[in-house]
């Protein structure tokens, strides 16, 4: 779409391919986040859900009435492109391996993740992470310098989302294929509509994003395969800066956000740092990368595909075997 189509509505394209709406978000002029070509906040047909930048922009508040509103602009348009503002940490000296189990942690604030910094915002996961390493029959994607670096793509779905009868599914890709024969290994589930900790949830895009990449930290002892760092790359501005930025504030808080309401999706979130804070102690850090869509499209079919699927209820670990 020309950027005057958008100018004509009141909007500002913020980047490119951020959901699964081809056009992107666009910011309206009150500074709510809607999809490029329907103008909505949660979108069926985009698959799209741009509600958590109210939360965004009410933890974001400044106090100063007299910002410059360009630069408030550019602010948004920073987090939502997911530019990298710090350098990942370095390799841990020693890797732990404590027995894998796959009890459920609430995470408390003792370690977050942080972001993956590419040579440059046009290289792609397949350039990053070119290497190749097998651990029994499997083939991961490594870091093209460091071997002990491993790759996960993850996606989230929700078709009809925010409208009647929405169905979410998750996926993430966790191995490289050798061909056409052999194509990449991918783990898919439906969402299920109990959390973690057996509360009732919603069917969303943005709960399928979370999901996908507590799947992904959860499927093997990536620790036992002498991985010291897991880099989690997501289409997802919401699982990125909620991870990386925003946890920090809504933990102080006590999950609530500045506005004194309940933060969305709590219980995953929780999860999700819950698993981060389960890899530090073995000796593992968890990292996230912001792709556009077009780099992620192998997880963004199977999460379609997976939110097809017969309802499930209960929630249920997807545990993968090396073989």
């Amino acid at each position: 779409m020309p950027l005057g189509w958008y100018l004509a509505q009141g909007m500002y394209p913020l980047a490119p391919d951020s959901s699964d709406d081809e056009e992107g978000p666009c910011e309206l002029p009150d500074g709510r986040v809607v999809c490029g070509p329907h103008g909505f906040v949660v979108c069926g047909k985009c698959c799209s859900d741009y509600s958590f930048m109210e939360e965004v922009l009410n933890e974001d508040e400044d106090e100063d009435d007299d910002e410059d509103d360009e630069e408030a602009l550019e602010e948004i348009a920073r987090r939502v492109q997911g530019i990298c503002t710090q350098p990942p940490p370095p390799p841990a000296d020693h890797v732990r391996s404590p027995v894998r189990g796959t009890e459920k942690r609430r995470g408390t604030g003792l370690a977050f993740p942080t972001k993956f910094c590419p040579p440059s915002p046009t290289t792609t996961p397949a350039e990053v992470f070119s290497g190749r390493r097998a651990w029994m029959r499997a083939i991961r994607y490594t870091h093209r310098n460091d071997p002990s670096m491993l790759l996960l793509l993850t996606d989230g779905a929700c078709l009809n989302n925010g409208q009647a009868n929405p169905k979410a599914g998750w996926a993430f890709v966790h191995q490289a294929g050798t061909g056409p024969d052999d194509p990449p290994g991918v783990a898919e589930g439906r969402l299920e509509s109990k959390g973690p900790f057996g509360d009732d949830a919603i069917q969303s895009s943005n709960r399928a994003e979370l999901r996908a990449v507590i799947a992904a930290l959860r499927f093997r002892h990536w620790a036992g395969e002498n991985f010291h760092t897991a880099v989690i790359a997501t289409d997802s501005v919401y699982v990125v800066e909620g991870s990386t930025v925003w946890a920090r504030n809504w933990i102080r808080n006590g999950w609530m956000t500045r506005g004194r309401a309940p933060v969305k999706n709590s219980d995953l979130w929780e999860m999700l740092l819950g698993e981060v804070e389960r890899w530090k102690d073995a000796g593992m850090d968890i990292q996230f990368w912001r792709i556009p869509r077009e780099w992620n499209t192998v997880a963004d079919a199977a999460a379609k595909a997976a939110a097809e699927n017969h309802d499930v209820d209960e929630w249920r670990d997807i545990i993968g075997m090396a073989i």
